[in-house]
């Protein structure tokens, strides 16, 4: 049974939703409220639309309230603390560049690799829309049994909690010109699992397609937390493209570390 004013409808579904961010399972709101399957997806539905609910991963699926984390006892809950320290991107562009040198030194062992915030190159040209990455490494690497030395520049698109959506694989993906590895990040404080699943699935199918990287973290200045979920595919750019983009957008210390790197 069910209430025939629809709005009566979706605040009887609301108030049952816990507030603080908590998720509740699909099955366990339709058995308290009564109502079928098909009627409770509609309501559920327009809450949805509405941006008044968002979805969870789980068996069954579930939903919480779209908005800031509540106060918890003891003080701010330290995801919506984080949320609150980096709600612009640039204030990830700093603890990001330090957990990626720490992954590339640690994690993946490199030797002559540096790392640099291109976001903020001043007024140098970006050779137009969405060309200029946040954050760019670059790695020149030789092997044993490999003539030549290999030459890697590897660029990151940095998302704030809450911006979680394609326009940032589209921005990252204008990379592909110059850089042989794409990445986007995304802040995501609570992990994956707080994040509207169909959006999150829409991300991963667009980075797939487009070949690039995909990565979330808890805490931006920890690579620990970072989970990667899209393994991007190894361009191999124009040349005159890769030369192009090191001599406009790397400082000159940079420059010359990597031409000392090469010779």
């Amino acid at each position: 049974m069910s209430s025939e004013d629809p709005s009566a409808d979706e605040a009887r579904l609301l108030c049952l939703v816990p507030e603080g961010g908590s998720a509740i399972g699909n099955n366990r709101l339709r058995a308290e409220l009564g109502w079928d399957v098909a009627h409770y997806f509609e309501v559920r539905t327009r809450l949805l639309q509405k941006k008044a609910l968002a979805t969870r991963r789980g068996r069954g699926g579930s939903v919480y309230r779209v908005g800031p984390t509540v106060v918890v006892k003891g003080g701010e809950d330290r995801a919506d603390a984080q949320v609150r320290q980096y709600g612009r991107e640039s204030e990830l562009y700093a603890p990001v560049s330090k957990a990626l040198e720490e992954g590339w030194s640690n994690a993946l062992s490199h030797h002559d690799y540096l790392v640099q915030v291109t976001a903020g190159a001043g007024k140098k040209g970006t050779g137009g829309m969405w060309t200029r990455p946040d954050i760019t490494v670059v790695v020149v690497e030789s092997y044993a049994y490999v003539p030549g030395k290999y030459l890697d520049v590897i660029t990151y698109e940095v998302k704030p909690a809450g911006s979680w959506n394609v326009a940032g694989v589209f921005e990252a993906a204008s990379h592909s010109r110059f850089a042989t590895q794409t990445f986007l990040l995304m802040h995501a404080p609570d992990g994956k699992e707080s994040m509207p699943e169909e959006e999150l699935e829409r991300v991963q199918r667009e980075c797939a397609r487009f070949e690039i990287g995909l990565g979330l973290f808890r805490d931006p200045g920890s690579y620990e937390t970072y989970d990667f979920l899209v393994d991007p595919e190894r361009r191999h750019p124009d040349p005159a493209e890769m030369n192009r983009f090191i001599s406009q957008q790397l400082s000159d210390a940079n420059r010359r570390l990597i031409s000392a790197w090469l010779h």
